[in-house]
């Protein structure tokens, strides 16, 4: 039978995995490597998300973060359920290979929609290849004109997702900045020609074994359906992953049950068992690892208070009070000093306090700019 764990100890645990509660002397890319992949909307929030995993005294700021993506260490696609992630290079393409096949079968009804049939979708991945050939970076004005040079006409959704097609098969993929435009680059050219530790060749079920593998190790205690959800692969698919996995290395996972729940883990040591004093207060951007990476289990971390609010939270990312969501929270810039705003979802003791000012403090030291809660 498996053991049972408390969501405080799944709480404690993954914030800890996730790299929230035991930041690492490493660098960004590596920070993005050891996830495997990071959802990657609200761009600069997604940034500060890689920065806070690495330790105080090696943190990049927010300008050395710009520039660590400009190099390429860091990529920028869609790749899963879709949606926008982070990957490291070396990922990239058997990432890809293993999840684009799923992704086109559910987008293809929005292609078809947009205009975008299979004649179509050639047309525009030959003209997006030949617009970054040669080392080129292109912006999406860039992008759009080749396609209107090519007598292609598209609306605003159509060009997305012919981007998003093109990225998916492997054609483009994120170059670097442009002025304050992000841009497009040849796949090949940032991305080595290597699957699963530098094969030459894609094997599907190495893939499969090394996505659980490395899901399980870094987001555990998590299910099979939690792992679903943040891949966008079927339930069979992450079962086979899991059986791999622990065909080869019986030892690397264990079984344990979180709010009736079967989860998988990799076995508890004392390095994580240290938790920060309390109250602690994490500012997370709002699509972070530890909010997305779960589905069927991810009711434990939020407030006994909170409910989702009825329209969109103008506030769409998330504090947490010692790992579970206790407020919303944004950014706002101004050329010498940032303000932050924060909501809470039910009413905060005055002793939480201080961990919201040193919260507070540390992203504006990211930033680099002194920064306020507003109000």
């Amino acid at each position: 039978m498996a053991d049972t764990i408390t969501a405080d100890e799944a709480i404690r645990l993954r914030m800890r995995r996730l790299g929230l509660w035991d930041p690492r002397p490493v660098t960004p890319e590596q920070v993005v490597s050891g996830l495997v992949a990071m959802q990657a909307q609200e761009f600069p929030y997604a940034l500060w998300s890689i920065a806070q995993r690495i330790t105080p005294a090696d943190r990049p700021n927010a300008a050395d973060m710009g520039v660590a993506y400009d190099l390429g260490g860091i990529l920028r696609t869609h790749v899963m359920r879709p949606t926008w992630h982070f990957l490291a290079p070396g990922d990239a393409r058997w990432m890809l290979t293993l999840t684009a096949p799923r992704v086109l079968a559910i987008s293809r009804i929005y292609f078809e929609r947009a205009g975008l049939d299979a004649a179509t979708l050639v047309r525009v991945t030959d003209a997006f290849a030949a617009t970054v050939a040669d080392g080129r970076h292109s912006t999406r004005a860039e992008l759009r004109a080749s396609l209107g040079a090519s007598g292609i006409e598209l609306d605003n959704n159509g060009f997305v997702y012919a981007l998003m097609f093109a990225e998916l098969q492997r054609v483009i993929i994120s170059g670097v900045t442009i002025g304050k435009q992000r841009s497009y680059a040849a796949f090949d050219e940032r991305v080595p020609p290597t699957f699963v530790d530098g094969a030459s060749s894609y094997d599907h079920e190495n893939a499969l074994a090394t996505l659980a593998a490395r899901y399980f190790s870094t987001r555990g205690p998590a299910s099979v359906k939690d792992m679903g959800a943040w891949s966008g692969l079927t339930q069979a698919d992450c079962r086979r992953g899991l059986e791999i996995t622990l065909e080869r290395a019986p030892d690397s996972l264990v079984q344990v049950e979180v709010d009736g729940v079967e989860c998988w883990m990799p076995p508890t040591d004392a390095a994580t068992s240290d938790v920060p004093a309390s109250p602690r207060i994490d500012l997370l951007h709002g699509y972070d690892e530890y909010v997305m990476s779960y589905s069927e289990t991810r009711g434990i971390i939020q407030h006994p208070d909170f409910s989702a609010p009825g329209t969109p939270d103008p506030l769409l990312h998330s504090a947490l009070l010692d790992g579970r969501i206790a407020a919303t929270w944004k950014h706002s810039i101004a050329r010498r000093s940032a303000e932050v705003e924060l909501r809470p979802v039910t009413p905060l003791p005055a002793s939480v306090r201080p961990g919201i000012d040193r919260a507070v403090e540390e992203y504006g030291r990211y930033l680099g700019v002194p920064t306020s809660i507003a109000g």
